[in-house]
């Protein structure tokens, strides 16, 4: 309330209980947040999407990987020409897991790494073994890591691969319904979960 020229003692009752009210619905906020389950209430930025299709790809040669479905997107965006671009700065969790599919009687390798803003990110390589094909059934292995990366904001973080041979590919199932009914499988999923905002 707007204060009077001069002292009135039913202004300052109205200018107390303003304040107990206000106060009042902070401590509650407050309680609720800080209590159990309280980060319900909270709002972070993520992205969660994924590859429906096959990649192959050239031997020992670097191959950005690119997304057709975005399946979970807040404050990040994914227009399946790079990677996912975070709309706010801070230090997020970067999660993928991809099938690899090897049609070849040998094992062979892939190597999948991150790069920010088309830099490569020191210490996130990873090297996986694919079984081979054997039975006339190719061999398959989920190949699976989690980093953290710090962003600015518009920053875009990005998945790249590589194998040594021609039969190693990231490997997209459809749904199916026989002998058992079962979602469809991506080649790739990845998630980008915030953290923190950056400690300087």
């Amino acid at each position: 309330p707007i204060a009077p020229v001069e002292y009135g003692q039913q202004y300052q009752d109205q200018f107390a209980n303003v304040l107990r009210l206000y106060f009042n619905q902070i401590s509650s906020a407050f309680s609720t947040e800080l209590g159990p389950v309280g980060g319900r209430f909270l709002n972070y930025p993520y992205a969660a999407i994924q590859r429906t299709t096959d990649k192959t790809f050239t031997a020992n040669t670097a191959t950005q990987i690119t997304f057709d479905q975005n399946d979970y997107l807040n404050g990040c965006t994914n227009d399946g020409t790079d990677g996912i671009h975070a709309e706010y700065s801070g230090t997020y969790n970067y999660q993928f897991s991809v099938q690899l599919k090897n049609a070849d009687t040998q094992i062979h390798s892939a190597w999948i790494w991150l790069r920010v803003n088309g830099v490569d990110v020191a210490g996130t390589g990873s090297k996986f073994d694919v079984t081979s094909s054997h039975g006339g059934t190719p061999g398959f292995v989920i190949a699976a890591a989690n980093f953290y990366v710090q962003l600015a904001a518009n920053d875009y973080v990005e998945m790249w691969a590589a194998v040594d041979n021609t039969n190693v590919t990231f490997d997209a199932t459809g749904a199916q319904t026989s002998p058992f009914a079962m979602p469809a499988i991506p080649s790739v999923v990845a998630t980008l979960s915030f953290v923190s905002s950056i400690i300087t």
